[in-house]
């Protein structure tokens, strides 16, 4: 299973300095089923497998490959 990430570490990671989305506009992904993860008491966590510009099933698909190999 995957580990769950802040969603501010996941922006910064994802994203080039400047371009860095808001935590409000991670949680908005989250809530649409734009990006995996979870809110946790208003936190926003984003599981770390997850890559920008990738659709969240086909990571989910190649997740699942790999455990299953």
């Amino acid at each position: 299973m995957a580990k769950l990430m802040k969603a501010s570490q996941w922006g910064r990671r994802e994203f080039t300095d400047d371009s860095v989305p808001d935590n409000r506009t991670i949680k908005r992904w989250v809530e649409n089923g734009l990006l995996m993860g979870r809110i946790v008491d208003g936190s926003v966590f984003v599981y770390e497998t997850e890559k920008w510009g990738v659709d969240s099933i086909v990571n989910q698909a190649v997740r699942q490959l790999i455990i299953e190999g």
